[in-house]
């Protein structure tokens, strides 16, 4: 039976864990109700002791200079949940644009956002054996939902807690607030189901594309009016595109994903 549950602190980071850095990331601490998605207490013991022999070192040299805010553990998956906005094609053009000004006019190197996205919650871990109750505690949830159309505002600057990254994004406008703050609502059960972080009581929503190291906020605030003027004049101009009708969400878990259709 379908079940349906109704109704982020200024954001500082966006939530994917390759992409963006995190904060506050929370692994889960409940196992999974249902008893059959257990291994026995013999095999979790072997498990567990297997992830710990072979710490993995992170290399920021990998990631462009990225570091981690949470460490690598076998069996632990970083997830999230979003909206996907791989498809905005305008969006890749206003990248291109803002890197070229930052690079002329601020001796700034930003870098492109490859994986697009709205965070609906936070960047959080989970265990394995967790995942697929999980996944059916978002379907219930999310389950009657309709789907909506997300509209665009302007542009924002985030910076990381950490204070390592920060991030260019343009915000989502306050008249698309209605059903996502629903859909985080709900979500939020499913995340205090297991224990895990839900999102931020002050909520930002926004789609961050381009980020650079360390805290740069004080160079982007000086060129924001300019930078809003490129955007404007791309969102004017293809306006529809950029609009998007928001049909499913997305669970990102590991390496592995996840669809949920709205009705």
């Amino acid at each position: 039976m379908c079940t349906k549950m109704h109704n982020i602190q200024q954001y500082s980071g966006d939530s994917s864990s390759e992409d963006d850095d995190t904060n506050n990331v929370v692994t889960s601490s409940k196992d999974s109700p249902k008893s059959d998605l257990l291994p026995s207490s013999n095999k979790l013991l072997r498990v567990e002791s297997a992830t710990t022999e072979e710490p993995v070192e992170d290399d920021p040299a990998k990631h462009q200079g990225r570091v981690r805010s949470f460490a690598h553990e076998r069996g632990i998956w970083a997830s999230y949940v979003y909206v996907d906005y791989n498809d905005v094609e305008p969006l890749n053009d206003l990248q291109q644009q803002i890197i070229d000004k930052a690079s002329k006019d601020l001796s700034l190197e930003l870098n492109r956002v490859d994986n697009l996205h709205l965070s609906l919650t936070k960047t959080f871990v989970i265990r394995h054996h967790n995942i697929t109750a999980f996944v059916e505690n978002i379907r219930n949830a999310i389950c009657g939902f309709k789907r909506f159309r997300i509209l665009l505002s302007n542009l924002a600057i985030y910076v990381n807690e950490e204070q390592t990254r920060t991030f260019l994004a343009v915000k989502i406008a306050e008249t698309s607030f209605v059903s996502l703050e629903q859909l985080v609502d709900a979500l939020d059960g499913c995340m205090r189901e297991y224990k895990l972080p839900v999102f931020y009581q002050e909520r930002s929503f926004h789609v961050s594309f381009l980020w650079t190291l360390g805290n740069q906020r004080e160079k982007l605030e000086g060129v924001l009016p300019e930078l809003d003027e490129l955007f404007s004049a791309i969102y004017e101009e293809e306006y529809c595109d950029m609009n998007v009708n928001v049909k499913r969400l997305h669970l990102k878990c590991g390496n592995k994903f996840y669809d949920f259709g709205l009705v």
